[in-house]
Protein backbone atom coordinates (compact mmCIF):
# COMPACT_ATOMS: atom_id res chain seq x y z
CA UNK A 1 0.00 0.00 0.00
CA UNK A 2 1.40 3.41 -0.96
CA UNK A 3 2.61 5.58 1.90
CA UNK A 4 0.31 8.50 2.72
CA UNK A 5 1.79 11.98 2.27
CA UNK A 6 3.10 13.67 5.43
CA UNK A 7 2.64 17.42 5.87
CA UNK A 8 2.93 18.10 9.63
CA UNK A 9 -0.83 18.73 9.80
CA UNK A 10 -0.96 17.99 13.54
CA UNK A 11 2.19 19.79 14.61
CA UNK A 12 1.91 20.87 18.25
CA UNK A 13 -1.29 18.89 18.90
CA UNK A 14 -1.68 16.34 21.69
CA UNK A 15 -3.72 13.19 21.02
CA UNK A 16 -4.95 10.35 23.22
CA UNK A 17 -5.55 7.04 21.42
CA UNK A 18 -6.99 3.94 23.10
CA UNK A 19 -6.21 0.49 21.75
CA UNK A 20 -3.15 2.05 20.15
CA UNK A 21 -0.84 -0.93 19.76
CA UNK A 22 -2.59 -2.94 17.06
CA UNK A 23 -4.76 -2.52 13.97
CA UNK A 24 -6.57 0.77 13.49
CA UNK A 25 -5.31 2.23 16.76
CA UNK A 26 -1.71 1.49 15.84
CA UNK A 27 -2.23 3.01 12.40
CA UNK A 28 -3.58 6.21 13.96
CA UNK A 29 -0.74 6.45 16.48
CA UNK A 30 1.91 6.10 13.76
CA UNK A 31 0.18 8.45 11.30
CA UNK A 32 -0.38 11.14 13.94
CA UNK A 33 3.24 10.97 15.08
CA UNK A 34 4.39 11.35 11.47
CA UNK A 35 2.14 14.41 11.21
CA UNK A 36 3.83 16.10 14.18
CA UNK A 37 1.44 15.28 17.04
CA UNK A 38 2.40 14.10 20.51
CA UNK A 39 0.50 10.90 21.26
CA UNK A 40 -0.38 9.13 24.49
CA UNK A 41 -1.81 5.69 23.75
CA UNK A 42 -2.79 2.60 25.68
CA UNK A 43 -3.36 -1.13 25.66
CA UNK A 44 -4.28 -3.55 28.44
CA UNK A 45 -1.13 -5.59 27.82
CA UNK A 46 2.27 -3.82 27.91
CA UNK A 47 3.74 -6.63 25.79
CA UNK A 48 1.57 -5.45 22.90
CA UNK A 49 3.68 -2.29 22.67
CA UNK A 50 6.86 -4.03 21.48
CA UNK A 51 6.14 -3.56 17.77
CA UNK A 52 5.12 0.07 18.28
CA UNK A 53 8.37 0.87 20.04
CA UNK A 54 10.35 -0.33 17.04
CA UNK A 55 8.18 1.54 14.52
CA UNK A 56 8.11 4.73 16.58
CA UNK A 57 11.91 4.71 16.87
CA UNK A 58 12.04 5.13 13.09
CA UNK A 59 9.98 8.37 13.20
CA UNK A 60 11.86 11.65 13.64
CA UNK A 61 11.50 12.66 17.32
CA UNK A 62 8.92 9.88 17.63
CA UNK A 63 10.13 8.46 20.95
CA UNK A 64 10.03 11.95 22.51
CA UNK A 65 6.46 12.57 21.34
CA UNK A 66 4.99 9.13 22.09
CA UNK A 67 4.05 7.72 25.47
CA UNK A 68 2.53 4.31 26.22
CA UNK A 69 0.28 3.65 29.23
CA UNK A 70 -1.00 0.22 30.29
CA UNK A 71 -4.72 0.83 30.84
CA UNK A 72 -8.05 -0.99 30.57
CA UNK A 73 -10.72 0.86 28.60
CA UNK A 74 -13.40 -0.64 30.84
CA UNK A 75 -12.09 1.14 33.93
CA UNK A 76 -13.28 4.73 34.41
CA UNK A 77 -10.43 5.71 36.69
CA UNK A 78 -7.84 4.42 34.26
CA UNK A 79 -9.40 6.31 31.35
CA UNK A 80 -9.45 9.56 33.32
CA UNK A 81 -5.86 8.91 34.40
CA UNK A 82 -4.87 8.36 30.76
CA UNK A 83 -6.16 11.81 29.80
CA UNK A 84 -4.53 13.36 32.88
CA UNK A 85 -1.22 11.74 31.95
CA UNK A 86 -1.36 13.29 28.47
CA UNK A 87 -2.13 16.73 29.88
CA UNK A 88 0.66 16.51 32.47
CA UNK A 89 3.26 15.19 30.04
CA UNK A 90 2.47 17.37 27.01
CA UNK A 91 0.54 20.33 28.46
CA UNK A 92 -2.99 19.77 27.15
CA UNK A 93 -5.28 17.39 25.24
CA UNK A 94 -6.46 18.41 21.76
CA UNK A 95 -7.62 15.09 20.28
CA UNK A 96 -9.41 12.02 21.59
CA UNK A 97 -9.54 8.83 19.52
CA UNK A 98 -11.74 6.33 21.38
CA UNK A 99 -10.70 3.26 19.45
CA UNK A 100 -10.60 0.45 22.03
CA UNK A 101 -13.35 -2.15 22.30
CA UNK A 102 -13.67 -5.30 24.40
CA UNK A 103 -15.03 -8.38 22.63
CA UNK A 104 -17.24 -11.23 23.85
CA UNK A 105 -17.91 -14.56 22.07
CA UNK A 106 -20.79 -14.59 19.60
CA UNK A 107 -24.15 -15.87 20.86
CA UNK A 108 -27.84 -15.60 20.01
CA UNK A 109 -29.67 -12.75 21.76
CA UNK A 110 -31.63 -15.14 23.94
CA UNK A 111 -28.38 -16.76 25.10
CA UNK A 112 -26.29 -13.62 25.58
CA UNK A 113 -25.40 -13.17 29.27
CA UNK A 114 -25.85 -9.74 30.84
CA UNK A 115 -22.12 -9.71 31.53
CA UNK A 116 -21.35 -9.61 27.81
CA UNK A 117 -23.50 -6.52 27.36
CA UNK A 118 -22.00 -4.88 30.45
CA UNK A 119 -18.42 -5.54 29.29
CA UNK A 120 -18.89 -4.37 25.70
CA UNK A 121 -20.72 -1.23 26.81
CA UNK A 122 -18.05 -0.45 29.42
CA UNK A 123 -15.08 -0.97 27.08
CA UNK A 124 -16.74 0.66 24.05
CA UNK A 125 -19.49 3.15 24.89
CA UNK A 126 -18.58 4.14 28.45
CA UNK A 127 -14.88 4.38 27.67
CA UNK A 128 -15.73 6.81 24.86
CA UNK A 129 -17.83 8.84 27.28
CA UNK A 130 -15.22 8.81 30.05
CA UNK A 131 -12.40 9.92 27.75
CA UNK A 132 -14.50 12.72 26.29
CA UNK A 133 -15.65 13.96 29.70
CA UNK A 134 -12.07 13.98 30.98
CA UNK A 135 -10.81 15.86 27.91
CA UNK A 136 -13.58 18.47 27.88
CA UNK A 137 -11.99 20.93 30.37
CA UNK A 138 -8.70 20.87 28.46
CA UNK A 139 -10.45 21.49 25.14
CA UNK A 140 -12.57 24.28 26.63
CA UNK A 141 -9.45 25.97 28.01
CA UNK A 142 -7.69 25.84 24.62
CA UNK A 143 -10.72 26.91 22.60
CA UNK A 144 -11.51 23.66 20.81
CA UNK A 145 -10.68 20.07 20.10
CA UNK A 146 -11.44 16.94 18.11
CA UNK A 147 -13.15 13.76 19.31
CA UNK A 148 -13.52 10.62 17.19
CA UNK A 149 -15.51 7.57 18.25
CA UNK A 150 -15.77 4.26 16.42
CA UNK A 151 -18.89 2.72 14.85
CA UNK A 152 -19.34 -0.49 12.88
CA UNK A 153 -21.08 -1.90 9.83
CA UNK A 154 -22.25 -4.70 12.11
CA UNK A 155 -24.35 -2.19 14.03
CA UNK A 156 -25.78 -0.73 10.83
CA UNK A 157 -27.14 -4.02 9.49
CA UNK A 158 -27.59 -5.89 12.78
CA UNK A 159 -24.94 -8.56 12.39
CA UNK A 160 -26.18 -11.87 13.85
CA UNK A 161 -24.88 -13.11 17.21
CA UNK A 162 -23.16 -9.81 18.06
CA UNK A 163 -26.04 -7.92 19.67
CA UNK A 164 -23.89 -6.62 22.53
CA UNK A 165 -21.22 -5.29 20.16
CA UNK A 166 -23.82 -3.91 17.72
CA UNK A 167 -25.67 -2.12 20.51
CA UNK A 168 -22.45 -0.59 21.81
CA UNK A 169 -21.49 0.78 18.41
CA UNK A 170 -25.02 2.14 17.93
CA UNK A 171 -24.68 3.88 21.29
CA UNK A 172 -21.39 5.42 20.14
CA UNK A 173 -23.13 6.85 17.09
CA UNK A 174 -25.83 8.46 19.24
CA UNK A 175 -23.24 9.77 21.70
CA UNK A 176 -21.38 11.31 18.77
CA UNK A 177 -24.42 13.36 17.76
CA UNK A 178 -25.21 14.35 21.33
CA UNK A 179 -21.70 15.56 22.12
CA UNK A 180 -21.46 17.36 18.77
CA UNK A 181 -24.71 19.17 19.56
CA UNK A 182 -23.75 20.21 23.09
CA UNK A 183 -20.05 20.90 22.67
CA UNK A 184 -19.92 22.65 19.31
CA UNK A 185 -20.16 25.96 21.19
CA UNK A 186 -16.70 25.22 22.60
CA UNK A 187 -15.13 24.69 19.19
CA UNK A 188 -15.13 20.91 19.64
CA UNK A 189 -16.02 18.63 16.74
CA UNK A 190 -17.21 15.07 17.37
CA UNK A 191 -17.46 12.44 14.64
CA UNK A 192 -17.79 8.66 14.34
CA UNK A 193 -15.75 6.60 11.89
CA UNK A 194 -17.17 3.33 10.53
CA UNK A 195 -14.14 1.48 9.12
CA UNK A 196 -13.61 -1.54 6.90
CA UNK A 197 -10.03 -2.23 7.88
CA UNK A 198 -7.43 -4.90 7.41
CA UNK A 199 -7.45 -5.15 11.18
CA UNK A 200 -5.98 -7.73 13.53
CA UNK A 201 -9.32 -9.54 13.60
CA UNK A 202 -9.68 -9.61 9.82
CA UNK A 203 -6.10 -10.84 9.42
CA UNK A 204 -6.84 -13.66 11.86
CA UNK A 205 -10.01 -14.49 9.95
CA UNK A 206 -7.99 -14.55 6.71
CA UNK A 207 -5.64 -17.14 8.22
CA UNK A 208 -8.60 -19.32 9.23
CA UNK A 209 -10.58 -18.95 6.02
CA UNK A 210 -8.74 -17.13 3.22
CA UNK A 211 -11.39 -17.98 0.63
CA UNK A 212 -14.18 -16.42 2.71
CA UNK A 213 -12.11 -13.27 3.16
CA UNK A 214 -11.41 -13.12 -0.57
CA UNK A 215 -15.17 -13.26 -1.24
CA UNK A 216 -15.79 -10.50 1.29
CA UNK A 217 -13.18 -8.21 -0.26
CA UNK A 218 -14.55 -8.87 -3.74
CA UNK A 219 -17.89 -7.37 -2.69
CA UNK A 220 -16.18 -4.09 -1.76
CA UNK A 221 -16.06 -1.65 -4.69
CA UNK A 222 -12.39 -0.89 -3.92
CA UNK A 223 -11.72 -4.66 -3.76
CA UNK A 224 -9.78 -4.70 -0.48
CA UNK A 225 -9.94 -3.90 3.21
CA UNK A 226 -8.39 -0.58 4.14
CA UNK A 227 -4.82 -0.33 5.34
CA UNK A 228 -4.96 0.82 8.95
CA UNK A 229 -2.39 3.61 8.60
CA UNK A 230 -2.57 4.79 4.99
CA UNK A 231 -6.32 4.48 4.41
CA UNK A 232 -8.18 4.44 7.75
CA UNK A 233 -5.95 6.66 9.90
CA UNK A 234 -5.76 9.36 7.23
CA UNK A 235 -9.52 9.86 7.54
CA UNK A 236 -9.06 10.49 11.25
CA UNK A 237 -6.18 12.80 10.35
CA UNK A 238 -8.39 14.87 8.06
CA UNK A 239 -11.08 15.21 10.71
CA UNK A 240 -8.52 16.19 13.36
CA UNK A 241 -6.63 18.68 11.20
CA UNK A 242 -7.66 22.25 10.42
CA UNK A 243 -9.45 20.88 7.34
CA UNK A 244 -11.99 19.18 9.61
CA UNK A 245 -12.98 22.23 11.65
CA UNK A 246 -16.54 22.42 10.23
CA UNK A 247 -17.34 18.68 10.15
CA UNK A 248 -19.16 17.45 13.23
CA UNK A 249 -21.91 15.06 14.32
CA UNK A 250 -21.23 12.77 11.37
CA UNK A 251 -21.04 9.01 10.97
CA UNK A 252 -18.41 8.60 8.25
CA UNK A 253 -17.90 5.26 6.50
CA UNK A 254 -14.21 4.82 5.66
CA UNK A 255 -14.71 1.52 3.96
CA UNK A 256 -13.92 1.50 0.24
CA UNK A 257 -17.66 1.38 -0.45
CA UNK A 258 -18.37 -1.63 1.81
CA UNK A 259 -21.51 0.15 3.07
CA UNK A 260 -23.15 -0.26 -0.33
CA UNK A 261 -22.10 -3.92 -0.65
CA UNK A 262 -24.08 -6.89 0.72
CA UNK A 263 -22.48 -8.48 3.81
CA UNK A 264 -21.15 -12.02 3.42
CA UNK A 265 -20.14 -12.71 7.02
CA UNK A 266 -22.48 -15.64 7.64
CA UNK A 267 -21.37 -16.59 11.13
CA UNK A 268 -22.98 -19.18 13.39
CA UNK A 269 -23.68 -19.14 17.14
CA UNK A 270 -20.65 -20.14 19.16
CA UNK A 271 -18.11 -19.16 16.49
CA UNK A 272 -15.59 -16.93 18.22
CA UNK A 273 -14.17 -14.58 15.59
CA UNK A 274 -12.02 -12.95 18.27
CA UNK A 275 -10.54 -16.13 19.74
CA UNK A 276 -7.91 -15.31 22.33
CA UNK A 277 -9.07 -11.71 22.63
CA UNK A 278 -12.11 -12.22 24.87
CA UNK A 279 -12.62 -9.90 27.81
CA UNK A 280 -14.72 -9.69 30.96
CA UNK A 281 -15.97 -6.65 32.88
CA UNK A 282 -13.48 -5.43 35.47
CA UNK A 283 -14.87 -6.35 38.88
CA UNK A 284 -17.74 -8.29 37.25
Amino acid sequence: MAEAMTRERLSGKVAVVTGGTQGIGQGIVLRFLKEGASVVYCSRNPANDAENQKLISEIADGPERAHFVAADSGDRRQMHALVDEAAIRFGTVDIIIANAQGIAPGAAIEDKPDGDFAMTLATGFYHSLWLSQAALPHMQASGGGRIILMGSHWSIYGHPYSSDYNSTKGANESLTRSMASEWGRYGITVNCIVPAADSVVFKQHRLRDPEACRRIECTIPMQHMGDCETEIAVAALGLCSANGRFITGQMICVDGGAWIAPPLLDHKPGVDLHAGRGQKLVGG
